[in-house]
């Protein structure tokens, strides 16, 4: 170790004689035609996000970053369960996501692929069960072109009329369907376990039974039910008026006349149990598991509202009260190391090798539940542990300095991740496309700090008047107690 710093010191005061700076080696390469090619200038007041409707019904929003990457993209407020309300089929919303950018009738796969990578692009691409979502990050001094790739990709859509096209898509939705981790299946079936056969039941992932339906009507009868001019073009790290003047060259001439907004799909609460004893899935890379795991989630109907409850800021506080993770963690601050279910489950009971809270919010409706892991055998005492945890939240309050500590996790863990462009592209995009406005951080922090003790008993109480849904995954669940079981330790 002596040696090696002797070596550093030598190289700074070689650097020094020579006139280099001493952090020479930490310079990056400069770029061509200077640091501001590129850069707009930094203004003196903090950058705000940026709302205007155009002519057509569309709304373009934006918030400047003030860096040399753009993020782009287009929120339409339709998913795979307006899917399931209005065209009565599965598979449709997915097909949308894994061929977004497949290619068009006017490019070939090989060719947008080829046009995104001269943009230095990132493609993206999220259906889930109220919204759709389709994002380009790019170099800055090449929007242009990029916005017109994803004005093809949402307006043109796939060509999967060609012969063997089809084929090829059902087999890749089939692999992600198996690929799909233990984890993301659980929490699928908790969705059908809270509201049965409605359409915020629909699976996210279409089922292989459900493969042979699908063909190019499926996807384009989807595309025609979401695609309205009131969807948002979205924009982070872009000006503001440079925005507004893409949106009107790429999208506005294309859009399909103006329509009345999707009707809410109305899907009651109704709580129940979906098991599926299956072998889990073992990612690619790893090898097959010694001991199977069985992975079961608990959950309880949210404050009703859903994303317009009153509630839906301090349901969010509960979350992160209760906290969770894996048995290791690499810990720190803000890990959670000091959330509830750390301490007080993956600490206390050595053959819990997973449990987390979560939160499922849609238009109406909401779900707020714990989903954990361990050996089949163990089964029963894990399902016992997460209703206890779920039902004490109506039976006792949070102490200040718990619900103190779980306030300010939640506020380091949003305002850090919003430092990413990625990230606040998303955010921005679901709040305007759900609320018609962005909340500004000083809001947020606000509505955090208020949150009382009261509030998150009272949630609780609310939450344990109704059934609890339950879902378990694993090749032997024969350890996991019948769910009159379940629903009755509600009423102890």
């Amino acid at each position: 170790m002596r040696s090696a710093l002797r070596r550093a010191t030598a190289a700074r005061r070689r650097r020094h004689k020579s006139g280099m700076p001493a952090d020479y080696a930490m310079v990056p390469p400069f770029p061509r035609g200077g640091w501001n090619a590129h850069q707009p200038p930094f203004p003196e007041i903090a950058p705000t996000t940026q709302l205007t409707t155009l002519p057509s019904g569309l709304r373009v929003v934006s918030q400047e970053t003030h860096t040399y990457m753009s993020a782009i993209g287009v929120v339409i407020c339709g998913g795979a369960a307006d899917e399931k309300a209005h065209l009565g089929t599965v598979g449709g919303a997915q097909l949308a996501e894994v061929c977004a950018w497949r290619g068009t009738r006017n490019s070939s796969t090989a060719d947008v692929l080829k046009r995104a990578e001269a943009c230095g692009a990132y493609l993206h691409a999220n259906a889930q069960r109220e919204q759709t979502l389709y994002c380009i990050d790019a170099l800055r001094d090449k929007l242009e072109d990029a916005t017109q790739l994803l004005a093809e990709a949402c307006l043109l859509g796939p060509d999967l009329e060609a012969p063997g096209a089809m084929d090829e898509v059902r087999e890749g939705m089939e692999l992600a369907f198996l690929d799909a981790t233990q984890d993301a299946r659980v929490r699928e079936n908790i969705h059908a376990a809270a509201y049965g056969s409605s359409p915020l039941g629909a699976p996210l992932l279409c089922p292989p039974s459900q493969l042979h339906t699908l063909s190019p009507k499926t996807l384009a009868d989807f595309r025609a039910l979401i695609t309205q001019p009131q969807s948002l073009v979205v924009g982070a790290g872009v000006g503001h008026d440079e925005l507004i003047a893409l949106a009107e060259k790429h999208f506005e001439p294309h859009l399909p006349p103006s329509t009345a907004p999707l009707a809410i799909t109305q899907s009651p609460y109704v709580g129940g149990c979906v098991l599926a004893e299956e072998r889990a899935p073992t990612p690619s890379g790893y090898a097959v598991e010694a001991t199977p795991q069985v992975r079961i989630a608990c959950a309880m109907r949210a404050p009703e509202g859903g994303w317009h409850s009153k509630d839906l800021i301090a349901c969010c506080v509960l979350q992160t009260l209760l906290g969770g993770g894996d048995s290791f963690s690499a810990g720190g601050p803000g890990k959670g190391m000091y959330s509830r279910l750390y301490r007080e489950v993956l600490n206390r009971y050595h053959w819990v090798e997973a449990c987390e809270a979560f939160v499922s919010i849609h238009d109406r409706e909401g779900l707020l539940g714990i989903v954990g892991a361990c050996a089949p055998a163990s089964a029963h005492h894990l399902t016992e542990v997460l209703m206890s945890n779920l039902l004490r939240l109506g039976q006792q309050p949070v102490e200040r300095s718990e619900l103190d500590r779980a306030k300010n996790m939640l506020k380091v863990n949003v305002l850090t991740q919003l430092e990413s462009r990625l990230v606040l592209f998303e955010d921005i995009a679901r709040q305007v496309a759900t609320f018609g406005r962005r909340q500004t951080l000083q809001e947020m922090t606000a509505a955090v700090d208020a949150v009382t003790e009261e509030d998150i008993l009272r949630i609780g109480q609310y939450m344990c008047a109704a059934p609890p849904s339950m879902a378990a995954h694993g090749e032997d669940l024969s350890r996991v107690p019948p769910y009159e079981q379940v629903r009755s330790w509600r009423l102890r």
